[in-house]
């Protein structure tokens, strides 16, 4: 039993990595082992999505906020501890392919409650099989029903809404569990733009929202940039090593800055920083972005088949570099710089350099400069003949 906000005390969460973990911990129990979750999240900031992913190992989850009464969302918790959701329970529909991205509304449903579900088709259709199962009591259940889906209602106008907003969790959740990919963002920014909600990608009414840059960055003092809607008068960072700093706003590039220390013993990994934002009706808003501290500088790798070269000959280069490589430069005295570029079917970074027809003979460093999103940088150094 958990009686928790679901934030951290110490370091930070990770909610989809964590969750893989504990979900992969309850799983290697024997059956008659593995415990029920049970969840009571407190507090307007309670990290919800964490909490949904840890009750679904046999469990429940029941929220608070701080203009709700206790007593109620308490007594209802305490309600259910001992009992057991139906479990395993889902939505079939045959023919398949009549409904896509079906989504349920409900974490978890008792007996004697209702379940439902909401999902989207594209055409009519007669005739469509809907079929709940799940495991009572140790007991199979099932409930079939056939309907036919109209070409067009009006009976339900909140279903797309509803649909939509289903649909936004679950990219979110996927986010929080795969990361960050730009398909799933821009379809919650379509979503919530056509049926105005908010997610942590856009902002209505007086939601505003701030848009964090850079997202990588060095240990020691890197500088820390926020857009914020325009209504925003106030802007303060709280790091996760205590440090509470007030950004202070250029009005020349309309961006919130800051300075701030990241102590030099920071390990690289992913970091959370909390935003909280006034505007000037004195309302305020909290925010929790990521960064990302990357200290290791690019490894390089050059491979030549040869290191002999005439005179206005062109030099064929592969250099293997880190994954977190920006830009790649070779360089050669005498000669113009090459940026190289990353070649699909060759699996590396490739590029030519084109030996001056007048370089002297004899001994070169050919040296090839990698930079990454966090401009560490590091580079090789191969020696090369250049004959007449």
């Amino acid at each position: 039993m958990l009686l928790s906000d679901g934030g951290a005390t110490r370091g930070t969460i990770q909610n989809g990595k964590l969750a893989a973990w504990y979900e992969a911990s309850w799983k290697r129990l024997p059956e008659m082992r593995r415990p029920r979750t049970y969840i009571f999240g407190v507090g307007d900031d309670a990290n919800l999505p964490l909490l949904k992913m840890l009750v679904r190992q046999n469990g429940l989850l029941e929220n608070v906020l701080s203009t709700e009464p206790t007593e109620f969302k308490l007594t209802s918790f305490l309600s259910k501890i001992g009992r057991s959701p139906v479990s395993g329970l889902r939505l079939e529909v045959s023919p398949q392919n009549s409904v896509e991205l079906v989504y349920p509304l409900q974490d978890a449903a008792f007996s004697g409650s209702l379940a439902t579900w909401v999902g989207r088709y594209q055409k009519p259709q007669q005739d469509v099989a809907f079929t709940v199962r799940g495991v009572r009591e140790a007991t199979a259940l099932g409930m079939s029903r056939k309907t036919s889906l109209p070409r067009e209602s009006g009976e339900n106008p909140q279903l797309p809404r509803l649909w939509a907003r289903a649909r936004v969790d679950a990219l979110l959740e996927k986010i929080q569990r795969e990361g960050e990919d730009q398909a799933s963002i821009d379809e919650i920014i379509r979503l919530a733009r056509q049926y105005k909600f908010v997610t942590p990608y856009t902002s209505f009414l007086a939601v505003p929202r701030a848009l964090l840059r850079p997202r990588v960055i060095r240990p020691g003092d890197p500088v820390l940039r926020v857009h914020t809607d325009k209504s925003i008068i106030s802007v303060v960072a709280l790091f996760p090593f205590g440090l509470v700093q007030p950004l202070r706003y250029l009005s020349d590039e309309d961006t919130w800055q800051t300075r701030f220390f990241a102590p030099s013993d920071m390990q690289d990994g992913t970091y959370t920083v909390r935003l909280v934002l006034r505007d000037r009706l004195g309302n305020t808003y909290r925010e929790t972005k990521t960064f990302v501290i990357a200290s290791k500088p690019p490894v390089v790798q050059i491979k030549l088949h040869t290191k002999r070269y005439r005179r206005g000959q062109i030099l064929d280069l592969k250099v293997v570099a880190s994954q977190s490589t920006r830009t790649l430069v070779a360089r050669l005295d005498g000669a113009a710089p090459v940026e190289l570029k990353w070649d699909v079917r060759a699996g590396l970074n490739t590029g030519q350099l084109l030996i001056p027809e007048q370089a002297i003979p004899g001994s070169y460093k050919l040296t090839v400069t990698a930079e990454d999103i966090a401009h560490n940088t590091g580079s090789q150094g191969v020696d090369i003949e250049i004959v007449p």
